[in-house]
C-alpha cells in the first residue's frame, strides 16, 4: 500500500513538470515561428519525446535559454542570434496570451511604432545593443507604449532623433542609454493637457527636456557631447522632481551649475564653471542632499566654498575640487554627512568627533590635528592628511584590519609606523556571566575590536554586540538555538600585528581558579593552571603573604616577580601562595630551593634575547628593552623614566621605585606628615608635600593639633574677683597653654574647645581702655598675639557698659621668638605686679601670723619667758 502510494506521488511530479515544459499548440506555433524568423530551429535546438523542439525551460545546443514557461503558456522571451537582417515586428509577440518579459540580446530591426503596438499584458522590456528603428515611433497621442517597465541600453542612432514624452505615458520606468554619437537625441515634452507622472527617468540626452506637467521621483540624465547648454534654463520647470543626478558622457566636459530649482536630491557628477558669486542654497526648495563627485578647479570663490545659506543640508559631499581651508567650527550641526575628498584644503581637524556626523569623509587633503577615542565606531576617512599626535591604541590593535588601515594611512601618528607594526599588547579581555538573562554574556575591557568582525568565537550559537566599540560588547545566544550561554569560551582575533591570536576566557566568580604548579626563576614565579584571567588589574597573587608583583597573565599561566624573594620568603621548607581572580581565590603550597642557583635552579630559555645566568638562575638579558625571567617580554616603560630624579624606573614592572617620602608614578609627590597623612578633612599638597589645613590646625602637625585663635574677651566682676572668658578655638589638646597680659600671667580657671577663664592682672578698667595691652595666649609650641581689649560686664566701679564690642589685631609667631616688653610702662603698671590672687594670699599670712604672735605674749606673761630675737 505504501509503494503504491510512493509511485502515485512520483508520477504526479513527474506530470507536474510535464505540464510546466508542454506548451499548448497555439502558443508553441507561435513561438516557432518567432524563433524560425531569426535561426535555423532544427540546428539549434533539440527535440523532445513528442516530435516538438524542445524550446522552454531548457537550453538550446549552444547552452541559451530562449524562453520560460508555465502551465503550457509562455510567460518569458529571451532573444539572441546574430541575423542583421532579420526585423521583428510586434506581431511577433503579440500572439502568446501570457507574455511578460521580453529581453532582446542582439541589435535587431524593427518596424516602425514597435513598442506602442505591443500587448497590453506585457510588464517588462529590455534590449542590448539595438537599432535606433526601436524608438522610432509616430507623434500621435495613440501610440503610446503599453509596458511599465522599459530599459534600452547601448542604443545606436545613425539620425537626429526626438523622444517625445507623449509616447510613454503609461511607462512608470524607463531607461534609454545612447552610446556616444555624432547625432542628436533631444527630448521633448509635448505634454500640454497630459500629466504624466514616472517614477524613475533614465536617458542619454543632448538638452535638458522640459518637465511641465511632469512628475518624477528620480530622473538621471546623462549629458552627451555637442549638448545644448541653453536647455539649462528648463531646470526652471522642475517642481515635481524628488531626486537628480547630472552625469556627462566626457569627464572632462564642464557645465554651469543649474539655476534654482525644487528638488530634495541634486547629484552632479560633471565639472563646474567658475560661478559668478555665491550661490545661494535656500533657493533650492527642499534640497537636502548635495553631492558634487568631480568639482573640478574652477568651483569656488577665491579658495571658498561658493555657497552660502546651506542650513537645510543635511548631506554635503564636494570632491576634487579647489579649497583653501575648511572651518569645521563654522560648519552647519544639522549636518549628518560631510564628504569633502581631494579637495587640497588646510584646517585643523576637532580632537573629539563632531556628535552630529553620522560619515565624515575628508581622504587626500592637508587637514592637520589629532584624534581621540571618541573617532571609535564611527564611519570616517581621514587618509592621505597631515594628521599627527598620539594614534588611539584601538586603532594600532586593529590597523591590518582593511577598513581601518584604508581610513587612516597617511598620516603622521607620531606613536605609529604602518611598516613596522608593534605587537598589541595592552588587549585587555573580561568576562562576565549575566544571571539576571542566562542566555548572555558580557565582554569588556581594552582593545577588544572596532569592527563586527574584528574578533570572532568559537561557538557560534553566540553572537556579538557592541555596547561601547573597542570597550564592552554584549554576547547572546542566537533566537534559534536553546539553552543557556556558556561559562567559558575561545575568541580569536584574526587582525593583530602579531599575527591572530585565540584566547580561552572564562566569566569571572564562575570558577575558583585550579593551581598545577608553580615554578620560582629567582625572583620569577611561573604559576600553572586554569582559569586564570588575562587582565592583570583582577589577580592577586601573594606568596609567603608577601605580594609578588604580575608580569603577564592568561587563562592558563601567571608570571610573577617578588623582588629579593630569598629575603622575602626567609627560607620557609614549605610556601604557602594565594593566587585570587576577581573575588574567588585558592591556596596552593609548594616548597622550593631558597637559594636556587646553578644546578638546583629551573633552566629558563632565554631565546635570543639574553643569556642564562647560573648564579642568579634567570636570564641576562642583553639590553634594557627585554624582560622576564627568559627575556621573553619587552621592558615596560615607566610613566617618567627618569622618575623625576627621586627614584628609579623598573622595567620589570613598569613602575617607578620612589625614594622615601616620595609618591605617585613618577615619584613627583611629596608625601605629607612623614607619611602619616592629614587629619581632621585637610588635602595633602603633594606638589609641596604640605597639608592644606584650615585657620584651626597647625600645618606641620597634618592638620591634628589645634591652632588657636581669639574672637573675642570679656571681663566680668563675680563678687570679689575679676574674670576673664576667652572665646574663640582652642582645641582639646592643651600642652603648655599659657596666657599673658602685657607679660603678666592670667592664672587659669578652665578651658574647653571654644573658651578659657583666668583671673587677670588688676588694672583699672580706664587704664585698659586707653592703653594698648599685648594680650597672648600660647599652647602646643604656637603662639597666638592681639590686644588686650575685653568687653567690661560690672567690672569696673567706675563704669559699667565697657566697651560694645572687642576688636583685636593678632599676629602668630612661635614660641622660639623673643618676647619684648614696652620698655616705657608708667609707675602704676609697674606697681600692678601682685595679681589680685596673690594679695589676699599676702593679707590671710599676716593676719594668721599677728594670731601667732597674740599667743605667744601671752604665754611670756604667765610663764616669765624671756623673750629673745622673737
Amino acid at each position: 500500500m505504501k509503494s503504491r502510494g510512493f509511485i502515485l506521488f512520483f508520477l504526479l511530479i513527474i506530470f507536474s513538470k510535464l505540464n510546466r515544459a508542454t506548451l499548448v499548440e497555439s502558443e508553441y506555433e507561435c513561438l516557432y515561428n518567432l524563433l524560425s524568423k531569426i535561426l535555423n530551429v532544427s540546428k539549434n535546438f533539440y527535440i523532445e519525446s513528442d516530435n516538438r523542439y524542445a524550446f522552454c525551460q531548457t537550453v538550446d545546443k549552444s547552452d541559451f535559454v530562449w524562453a520560460q514557461c508555465y502551465d503550457g503558456l509562455v510567460y518569458s522571451i529571451f532573444l539572441g542570434g546574430n541575423n542583421k537582417s532579420t526585423i521583428i515586428s510586434n506581431n511577433d509577440f503579440n500572439c502568446f496570451s501570457s507574455l511578460k518579459t521580453i529581453e532582446i540580446f542582439f541589435n535587431y530591426k524593427f518596424e516602425r511604432n514597435f513598442l506602442p503596438g505591443l500587448s497590453n499584458n506585457l510588464v517588462n522590456f529590455k534590449s542590448y545593443s539595438s537599432d535606433e528603428s526601436l524608438i522610432d515611433i509616430d507623434v500621435n497621442a495613440n501610440k503610446t507604449i503599453p509596458i511599465r517597465f522599459l530599459y534600452i541600453y547601448q542604443l545606436q542612432i545613425k539620425r537626429d532623433f526626438n523622444i517625445y514624452f507623449s509616447n510613454y505615458v503609461n511607462v512608470r520606468n524607463f531607461e534609454i542609454d545612447t552610446l556616444q554619437s555624432n547625432y542628436q537625441i533631444n527630448y521633448i515634452n509635448n505634454l500640454v493637457d497630459l500629466e504624466c507622472d514616472f517614477d524613475i527617468v533614465s536617458i542619454s540626452s543632448n538638452n535638458i527636456p522640459s518637465m511641465n506637467n511632469i512628475k518624477v521621483n528620480s530622473l538621471y540624465i546623462k549629458l552627451l557631447s555637442n549638448f545644448n547648454i541653453d536647455s539649462f534654463n528648463n531646470f526652471s520647470t522642475y517642481t515635481n522632481n524628488v531626486s537628480i543626478e547630472l552625469t556627462p558622457s566626457d569627464p572632462s566636459m564642464i557645465f554651469p551649475f543649474p539655476s534654482p530649482f525644487s528638488v530634495e536630491s541634486l547629484v552632479i557628477n560633471y565639472q563646474i564653471e567658475k560661478p559668478l558669486d555665491f550661490i545661494d542654497l535656500s533657493k533650492f526648495q527642499n534640497l537636502n542632499y548635495l553631492e558634487i563627485a568631480n568639482v573640478g578647479d574652477l568651483f569656488n570663490i577665491d579658495g571658498e566654498l561658493p555657497f552660502i545659506n546651506m542650513q537645510n543640508i543635511g548631506n554635503f559631499q564636494f570632491s576634487n575640487g579647489k579649497i583653501n581651508y575648511l572651518n569645521f567650527t563654522n560648519l552647519l550641526t544639522n549636518l549628518d554627512y560631510l564628504k569633502m575628498e581631494n579637495n587640497g584644503m588646510t584646517g585643523t581637524l576637532p580632537k573629539k568627533y563632531p556628535d552630529n556626523f553620522k560619515d565624515l569623509i575628508l581622504k587626500g587633503n592637508k587637514l592637520t590635528g589629532e584624534i581621540d577615542e571618541s573617532w571609535y565606531g564611527k564611519n570616517f576617512d581621514i587618509s592621505d592628511n597631515y594628521i599627527s599626535g598620539e594614534l588611539p591604541s584601538c586603532f594600532k590593535c586593529y590597523y591590518l584590519q582593511p577598513l581601518i588601515s584604508s581610513s587612516l594611512s597617511g598620516n603622521r601618528f607620531k606613536n605609529f609606523d604602518p611598516s613596522n607594526l608593534e605587537p598589541c599588547l595592552d588587549l585587555e579581555l573580561n568576562l562576565v556571566y549575566n544571571h539576571s538573562f542566562n542566555r548572555s554574556l558580557t565582554l569588556y575591557g581594552k582593545n577588544l575590536g572596532l569592527l563586527f568582525n574584528s574578533f570572532s568565537i568559537d561557538n557560534k550559537a553566540l553572537s556579538p554586540l557592541p555596547i561601547d566599540v573597542c570597550k564592552e560588547y554584549n554576547i547572546r545566544m542566537k533566537l534559534t538555538v536553546p539553552g543557556d550561554a556558556p561559562k567559558v569560551i575561545n575568541i580569536t582575533f584574526p587582525f593583530l600585528p602579531q599575527g591572530p591570536r585565540t584566547f580561552e576566557i572564562s566569566a569571572y566568580n564562575e570558577f575558583l581558579p585550579q593551581i598545577h604548579s608553580i615554578i620560582r626563576y629567582s625572583d620569577y614565579f611561573i604559576i600553572s593552571g586554569k582559569y586564570f584571567a588575562y587582565n592583570q588589574s583582577v589577580i592577586n597573587v601573594l606568596i609567603s603573604n608577601h605580594s609578588c608583583s604580575i608580569i603577564t597573565s592568561n587563562f592558563n599561566e601567571i608570571q610573577c616577580y617578588l623582588s629579593n624573594s630569598n629575603q622575602t620568603i626567609d627560607n620557609e621548607e614549605l610556601i604557602t601562595s594565594i593566587i585570587q581572580v576577581m573575588n574567588v581565590s585558592s591556596t596552593f603550597n609548594f616548597t622550593v630551593n631558597q637559594a636556587c642557583n646553578g644546578s638546583n635552579c629551573p633552566i629558563a630559555n632565554c631565546n635570543k634575547y639574553g643569556e642564562y645566568n647560573y648564579e642568579s638562575g634567570v636570564c641576562d638579558c642583553h639590553s634594557n628593552e627585554w624582560r622576564g625571567y627568559s627575556c621573553e617580554l619587552k621592558s615596560l616603560n615607566c610613566l617618567s623614566n627618569d622618575c623625576s630624579g627621586n627614584g628609579y624606573c623598573n622595567g620589570i614592572i613598569g613602575k617607578c621605585e620612589c625614594n622615601k617620602n616620595r609618591i605617585f608614578d613618577d615619584c613627583s609627590g611629596i608625601v605629607c606628615n612623614d607619611g602619616n597623612g592629614c587629619f581632621n578633612g585637610a588635602n595633602c599638597n603633594f606638589q609641596i608635600g604640605i597639608c592644606n589645613c584650615s585657620s584651626k590646625w597647625i600645618e606641620s602637625s597634618g592638620c591634628s593639633i589645634p591652632k588657636q585663635l581669639i574672637d573675642s574677651q570679656q571681663l566680668e566682676q563675680i563678687e570679689n574677683e575679676k574674670i576673664l572668658t576667652l572665646f574663640g578655638w582652642f582645641g582639646n589638646i592643651n600642652r603648655f597653654l599659657t596666657i599673658l597680659i602685657d607679660g603678666k600671667i592670667c592664672d587659669i580657671i578652665s578651658n574647653d574647645n571654644e573658651t578659657i577663664q583666668c583671673y587677670p592682672p588688676n588694672y583699672q578698667c580706664d587704664f585698659i581702655k586707653t592703653s594698648s595691652l599685648e594680650l597672648s595666649v600660647s599652647q602646643n609650641n604656637f603662639i597666638w598675639n592681639g590686644t588686650y581689649n575685653p568687653i567690661f560686664i560690672n567690672a569696673c566701679s567706675n563704669s559699667n557698659e565697657g566697651s560694645s564690642s572687642s576688636s583685636s589685631s593678632s599676629s602668630s609667631s612661635s614660641i622660639n621668638n623673643s618676647y619684648s616688653s614696652n620698655s616705657n610702662e608708667n609707675n602704676q603698671k609697674e606697681n600692678s605686679s601682685l595679681s589680685h590672687k596673690n594679695q589676699i594670699l599676702v593679707i590671710t599670712l599676716s593676719i594668721a601670723l599677728s594670731l601667732i604672735l597674740l599667743g605667744l605674749l601671752d604665754e611670756f606673761s604667765k610663764n616669765k619667758i624671756k623673750l629673745i630675737n622673737l
